[in-house]
C-alpha cells in the first residue's frame, strides 16, 4: 500500500467520521425510545435494554468507522488510536442529544440526528478523498 500524502488529515477525518457515526447510532436509540414513549406506555426494562443495545452498537460503529476511515495509515497502532479516540468523541458528541431532547423534544432529537448523519457522510467522504495518493 502506498503511503498517504496527508496521514494527519486522514487520522483527523477518521476520528471525526467515527465519532459522528457512533453518536448517530446512540442518538438514534434515544430517538426511537422517545417515539415509543410518545406512542404507548413502554416498560422501563425495554427502555433500558434499548439504550444499552444502542450504546454498545454506537461504540462498535465508532470503532469500525474510525478504523476503516483510517485504512490508508499503515501502522496498526495509529489506526487503533484513531478508533479509540473515535469512541471518546462519539460519547462526547452523543451528549448533545440530551440538550436536543430537553429543548426540542422529539423534533429536536430528529434534527440533531439529521445533522449527525450528514456530518458522518461528509467526514467519511473527506477521509476517502484524503486517502487517494
Amino acid at each position: 500500500m502506498q503511503p498517504t500524502k496527508d496521514p494527519v488529515g486522514v487520522a483527523l477525518a477518521g476520528i471525526g467520521a467515527g465519532s459522528t457515526t457512533g453518536a448517530s447510532v446512540m442518538t438514534a436509540g434515544v430517538f426511537v425510545l422517545r417515539v415509543l414513549q410518545m406512542r404507548s406506555t413502554t416498560e422501563p426494562s425495554i427502555g433500558g435494554a434499548l439504550l444499552t443495545a444502542t450504546l454498545f452498537a454506537g461504540i462498535v460503529a465508532a470503532v469500525a468507522s474510525g478504523w476503516f476511515a483510517a485504512s490508508p495509515i499503515d501502522d496498526t497502532w495509529r489506526r487503533a488510536v484513531v478508533a479509540a479516540i473515535s469512541v471518546l468523541g462519539a460519547a462526547l458528541v452523543a451528549v448533545g442529544a440530551t440538550a436536543a431532547d430537553q429543548f426540542g423534544g422529539v423534533i429536536g432529537l430528529g434534527m440533531y440526528l439529521t445533522v449527525l448523519i450528514v456530518g458522518a457522510i461528509a467526514l467519511h467522504s473527506k477521509a476517502r478523498r484524503l486517502a487517494r495518493p
